[in-house]
């Protein structure tokens, strides 16, 4: 918007100039108007060295257009006396015309600007989607492998459990086994000796 607000002041300054003129054709002698005209001319050809030297210096091409703008602007004011009498036309009239050409000109120089401004707004708009883009599918990549190791992980741990829980009851088993087996051996032990005391006992009353 800077450039294209700078574009509509130089155009309005252009015109100005050009009414200024028109306007002084009336009121001044052409002798007088046409040393206004040389110095004028003089100005904006010394602006427009300036700008030039700036933007190869720079190496700007926006301030290079410029500087060509002021150099045909300088050459246009210095060629107004001589077309006229050429042409045979009208100071005023002529400009007039002069004062369309450069509304025309700085028109079609905004609506470019503006045009080019908002492909190159468009195309960092679909620069970052493209990034955006590139980026989505990594992110669902990390997550799937993420959840992976997450899935990998679950039946592992159920796995281990299940193998701690049937360790577990194994040793339990071993540990009824055993015991059974003590007690089988104590009730053996028991059931002998008793069968001793009944053995003796019976010898004794016999004995007697």
């Amino acid at each position: 918007m800077n450039r294209i607000l700078k574009n509509f002041i130089r155009a309005i300054c252009i015109i100005i100039y050009f009414l200024i003129l028109a306007f002084a054709y009336i009121r001044m002698n052409t002798e007088r108007l046409t040393q206004d005209i040389k110095v004028f001319s003089g100005i904006f050809l010394g602006l427009g060295l300036l700008a030039l030297e700036k933007s190869y210096k720079n190496d700007d091409g926006k301030t290079a257009i410029t500087a060509i703008e002021l150099l045909m602007l300088s050459f246009y004011s210095l060629s107004i006396m001589h077309i006229t009498t050429l042409i045979k036309c009208e100071f005023t009239t002529y400009m007039f015309i002069s004062c369309g050409f450069v509304g025309i000109y700085y028109v079609l120089k905004i609506i470019v600007i503006y045009t080019k401004k908002k492909r190159e707004d468009l195309k960092k708009l679909s620069d970052i989607s493209e990034i955006v883009k590139k980026d989505e599918p990594i992110k669902k990549e990390a997550k799937k492998r993420n959840l992976d190791k997450e899935i990998s992980k679950t039946p592992k741990i159920k796995d281990d459990k299940k193998l701690s829980d049937k360790k577990g009851e194994a040793k339990d088993n071993n540990k009824a086994k055993t015991d059974k087996k003590i007690n089988d051996k104590k009730s053996q032990k028991s059931k002998v000796i008793a069968t001793k005391k009944k053995t003796i006992k019976k010898e004794v009353k016999k004995d007697d």
